[in-house]
């Protein structure tokens, strides 16, 4: 593959992360008039996506047998592992656990494609789809949680991871543009189902309350 066909995936990214930046979560957390207790339950329902999320990178490498991936994969599990607890430390107030159907069976999608796809498109989907999402994420909830550890964290770490990505397109020719392309927009249109279920849930719950 040429440096062409990556300068391609990463414009369609890139395009992707604008339209997630006008989503219904991103857009939450951003108002500068959404309430703090709303803001606060953005967490509740985080907490098990991010919980999730170490399923799905433990997923990534237990399937994988390139030993190239799989290192990488590796390096990027070392590097995400305890996430998920940084964030339940910054919701220490909220010992509250929930379940929703909607972002279970989201993570249940990840995993399960972990699992079944090939090499190079397990990693398109950590670091060009869920990292980049995340990063997406990251810099919105860092405005409204200024000097929250899990924001600072995943703002630095997720631009790396990113570039992860597009580095390892660079270097591999075992992969398609249209192949790339479908699975990142599969991947994003469960992002935005599952973000657009805990914008729902944060507001459903507040505003209940």
């Amino acid at each position: 593959m040429t440096q062409q066909d990556v300068e391609r995936i990463a414009r369609h990214n890139e395009q992707r992360q604008r339209e997630y930046e006008s989503s219904e979560l991103i857009r939450l957390l951003s108002d500068e008039t959404t309430s703090p207790e709303t803001r606060k339950a953005v967490l509740t329902y985080l907490q098990p996506w991010s919980n999730a999320f170490q399923r799905m990178i433990s997923a990534r490498v237990s399937f994988e047998s390139d030993p190239e991936l799989r290192a990488l994969a590796l390096e990027h599990q070392q590097e995400e592992v305890g996430h998920d607890k940084i964030l339940a430390r910054s919701r220490a107030e909220d010992r509250q656990l929930v379940w929703d159907p909607v972002i279970e069976m989201g993570a249940s999608w990840f995993v399960d494609q972990f699992a079944i796809l090939p090499g190079v498109q397990r990693a398109v989907l950590a670091h060009l789809a869920l990292e980049a999402g995340s990063l997406v994420f990251s810099q919105a909830g860092i405005r409204a949680f200024p000097e929250d550890e899990y924001f600072e964290l995943h703002d630095e770490a997720d631009v790396e991871h990113l570039e992860m990505g597009y580095e390892l397109l660079r270097q591999r020719g075992d992969w398609t543009e249209e192949s790339v392309l479908a699975v990142l927009d599969r991947a994003w249109q469960v992002i935005g189902v599952v973000s657009d279920r805990i914008a729902e849930c944060a507001r459903r719950d507040t505003v209940a309350a």
